[in-house]
């Protein structure tokens, strides 16, 4: 046995990673190997992307609960912030209900463990729940990818399964839920996907299966798409290579913008069952 620990909070990033490559899982979330490797081969470069992907999404968190657009807009001092700024104040929020949740976090019963979801925003009317991700990346991934990307299976699942908290102690139901990227660098284009009962009740057989075999495993095998290696931390350690992919080829594998498990516990919002 893996021996997980018992207060483990599963995540879309642990989930991903593990779906990507289980020896990966391993490494970071039970053995928490250290090894910081570069993810890329222009590491400059993508520290100020991604510098500026979190100076984005704090204007959106400050635009959210209530500073002026303007005085904002005075602060900023990237072009290409403003200009993600200034796409987001064009059509961000269209048809975006107007019960908003910035930044909201909500955790619920996985098996034996807890699934996190934290959603840049979510929206809601009397007849429509609208999870919203904001992506500053280069590129706009493919739909079928993004379809299968756990973000999408989780954050819609949890949202359905542990919604009753925004919904008056009602569940929301699946078919009210609509998940939608929104790409900054791209004039706003958006990706956007509908929810179902059915889909909920694969999500969450899924899900559970695969924290079930998680937890059963005994043995953590290196992924067989080796083209993923290129982009680990720990591709020296596995002997997977030194040198790290470049890093416009990486954006093209829709990397988590912010660190989602950097949170504060006393903000999420815990649904017992």
């Amino acid at each position: 046995m893996n021996h997980l620990p018992e207060d483990f909070i599963f995540s879309q990033s642990s989930l991903q990673d593990y779906v990507d490559c289980p020896r990966r899982f391993q490494l970071k979330y039970l053995l928490r190997q250290r090894y910081p490797a570069p993810e890329v081969d222009d590491l400059l470069e993508f520290e100020r992307r991604m510098a500026q992907g979190e100076r984005f999404h704090h204007l959106l968190h400050q635009h959210a609960v209530g500073l002026p657009a303007e005085v904002l807009q005075k602060r900023i001092d990237d072009d290409e912030v403003r200009r993600w700024f200034d796409t987001y104040l064009a059509n961000g929020l269209n048809d975006v209900p107007e019960r908003r949740y910035p930044e909201y976090s909500l955790t619920i019963p996985l098996g034996a463990y807890r699934l996190l979801a934290k959603f840049d925003l979510l929206a809601l009317s009397d007849d429509k729940a609208l999870i919203i991700d904001w992506k500053t990346s280069r590129h706009v991934p493919r739909r079928d990818r993004l379809q299968k990307r756990l973000q999408t299976i989780v954050y819609r699942y949890v949202l359905a399964k542990g919604g009753t908290a925004l919904n008056g102690g009602q569940p929301i139901p699946p078919e009210q839920i609509e998940m939608r990227y929104w790409y900054a660098d791209h004039e706003g284009q958006l990706v956007s996907f509908a929810y179902d009962a059915a889909q909920f009740e694969a999500d969450e057989h899924y899900l559970t299966c695969l924290v079930r075999e998680i937890e059963e495993r005994e043995r953590f095998p290196l992924t067989d798409d080796t083209t993923r290696c290129a982009y680990c931390t720990y591709r020296s350690l596995c002997e997977r290579g030194i040198t790290a992919g470049p890093l416009d080829e990486w954006e093209l594998d829709e990397p988590t913008d912010l660190d989602e498990l950097d949170f504060d516990f006393d903000q999420i919002a815990e649904i017992e069952f």
